[in-house]
């Protein structure tokens, strides 16, 4: 399959990982709606864009994801068909669980687990009115897998929790025009940790290349009508 005139939403596509998938999909020829948190992000990435020749014909979408609320209101504006929706955005906790807040724990779900959840429903339509519509849930490799001595509890519930929708939708729209995967990755040199508050390194030897991502999830995204990459996991596998 080819993204080239494709019409694709990527949440949270103002930083990190979802900010690279939309430029690839911009130089592939998918007609992209960007969202963000806040107007101040989106108009500083289309600038970005702009600056690379790479033009915008879609309104951006500006939600905090946190809303759930906002994202009723707001999501609902997309009318037309929609060929692929990537629920890109998310936010990152580490520590004891004591130590967590109420509010962390109500940002942790809201963002990681409900706004997926809403988003999907929301734009269901929308993709139905697609030839095929593909649905890729970014989860992370931390909702599958359990370190011991380090403690991210919240982070992977929700991140579980995500796996678990991800793959009874997938159940559910099999033998149709619809196409739902997972993608859980390890650890990328994004600012995903920093914005968390947590001073880890630009480069620690965990961490990949997001570039690595963003391949994976065009790969498949554009396989045969036929085959489904259900789940992909993605790690760095030497430490150095």
């Amino acid at each position: 399959m080819e993204l080239k005139n494709k019409r694709v939403l990527v949440t949270g596509s103002t930083d990190g990982l979802g900010k690279l998938l939309a430029i690839a999909m911009l130089k592939r020829g998918a007609n992209v709606i960007l969202h963000g948190r806040n107007e101040e992000k989106v108009a500083s990435l289309v600038q970005i864009l702009k600056e690379q020749n790479l033009s915008i014909s879609e309104k951006p979408i500006v939600c905090d994801l946190i809303n759930s609320q906002a994202i009723q209101e707001v999501f609902s504006t997309i009318s037309g068909s929609l060929d692929i929706l990537i629920n890109n955005a998310g936010v990152w906790l580490e520590g004891d669980t004591i130590d967590t807040t109420p509010e962390k724990i109500i940002e942790q779900t809201h963002v990681n687990l409900l706004a997926p959840m809403l988003i999907t429903r929301i734009l269901l339509p929308n993709l139905f009115k697609s030839e095929f519509g593909q649905i890729v849930n970014i989860a992370s490799i931390a909702g599958v897998e359990i370190p011991a001595g380090y403690f991210h509890t919240i982070y992977s519930g929700v991140k579980f929790g995500l796996q678990g929708f991800t793959e009874a939708l997938a159940k559910e729209f099999d033998n149709r025009n619809m196409r739902v995967m997972g993608y859980y990755p390890g650890g990328m040199e994004t600012d995903l940790f920093k914005k968390s508050g947590i001073d880890y390194e630009k480069h620690e030897l965990w961490m990949f290349d997001p570039q690595e991502s963003v391949e994976a999830i065009i790969f498949m995204l554009t396989r045969n009508k036929k085959v489904n990459v259900k789940r992909l996991d993605l790690i760095n596998q030497l430490q150095e």
